[in-house]
């Protein structure tokens, strides 16, 4: 059975951490009790999306090098789409903006930038108060201590990342240090919005059911995911959800482990366009899905899904005659008995549209797997 990709229904309109990186997620956890003492009654729920975050500096300083180095990190490229799109939507406010309207005191994630040495910033008035003196009179001391994080500070369920230093290239220095892990603290303080977006529906329980019949794996399907594709002497599965501009696909298969070669980048593309070729055509018999390895790089991790060795590639799919294309990511993973490999393919359609909180969604599905 082959699906046209000419029926799509379209309306136009970071990753490894090192030592050097943990030990920076551990001092942001050890810091997170200073500045969320305040009692989180009568306050509030805090407000906003998922990969939103508001920046609150003074705007001579937003405006200048430590505005820019923030946005060369925080507003960098979400590997890897077809047009860029930010690893991060950002605002920017002022204190004096806070103070004129009181609902901005009440989203969800903000980032503090402070030169504690200007001591007639608002901002820097502000962040002091929130450290303490103690914690302050440290960080003027030792350029080492950069970084600190609070909760509810206006409303419960904010997330509040500290970055400050003792003058203005320290502070620079302090957002390329702690970029990481402050993009790690963020991610993890959306991951319950990201699970309810992704599960915004009830489940189908019958691809529940034929995924742990063929792979091995438990995963829990929503319901507006529909079967395009059982072949059951593969096995493969190929599951899309159709929305007004975009479709998101998931596909599953299996293959018997015959060597450590079948998780080099050149084996899984491999398997990839395969399912291009059998399942994926549109205008003509040649025009079939493929992996783009000429003109956009190929992202290649290494991580454990369920505690099982797992490939991840990233990158853009397209077809081989017609101008239609979309982000991809492709994980093989080793099953429990390590007898077979189980290769996910996510991929999105939205031409014209933002793909990152798809690609996200889908990313969120699959790694909840349970072989």
């Amino acid at each position: 059975m082959k699906m046209k990709i000419r029926t799509f229904k379209v309306v136009k309109p970071l990753l490894s951490i090192g030592k050097s990186i943990l030990l920076l997620s551990l001092l942001l956890i050890a810091c997170n009790s200073e500045v969320s003492k305040s009692s989180v009654y009568n306050k509030p729920k805090a407000l906003g999306k998922f990969n939103e975050v508001v920046v609150v500096c003074d705007q001579q300083m937003w405006d200048g090098a430590v505005g820019d180095t923030f946005k060369y990190y925080f507003e960098s490229a979400y590997p890897i789409m077809p047009a860029p799109e930010p690893l991060f939507d950002i605002r920017h406010y002022t204190i004096e903006d806070l103070e004129s309207e009181p609902l901005r005191k009440e989203l969800r994630t903000y980032v503090m930038l402070a030169d504690l040495s200007d001591f007639d910033s608002p901002t820097t008035k502000m962040v002091t108060r929130d450290l303490g003196s103690t914690k302050s009179s440290e960080a003027m001391r030792n350029p080492e201590i950069s970084s600190t994080v609070g909760k509810n500070k206006w409303a419960n369920g904010q997330l509040l990342i500290y970055l400050f230093g003792k003058d203005r290239k320290n502070l620079s220095n302090s957002i390329a240090k702690n970029f990481t892990a402050a993009t790690d603290r963020v991610h993890d303080h959306d991951s319950e919005i990201l699970k309810q977006r992704t599960y915004a529906r009830e489940l189908n329980f019958g691809h529940q059911a034929k995924i742990m019949e063929y792979f091995g794996v438990n995963l829990e399907i929503p319901a507006d995911f529909k079967e395009v594709v059982l072949d059951e002497e593969e096995p493969l599965l190929w599951l899309r959800k159709d929305a007004y501009k975009s479709i998101m696909n998931l596909v599953f298969m299996k293959l018997p482990y015959e060597s450590k070669s079948q998780f080099e980048k050149s084996e899984i593309i491999k398997m990839i366009n395969d399912y291009g070729a059998e399942y994926v055509t549109g205008k003509t018999p040649k025009d079939v899905l493929v992996v783009n390895e000429d003109n956009l790089p190929i992202l290649e991790y290494t991580s454990e899904i369920d505690g099982k060795y797992t490939k991840e590639l990233r990158g853009v799919w397209e077809m081989t005659d017609s101008f239609r294309g979309g982000p991809f990511t492709a994980n093989l993973i080793n099953s429990a008995d390590d007898k077979y490999v189980i290769l996910t393919f996510s991929y999105v359609f939205a031409p014209g549209e933002d793909k990152r909180d798809l690609v996200q969604q889908l990313d969120y599905m699959v790694k909840q797997i349970e072989l």
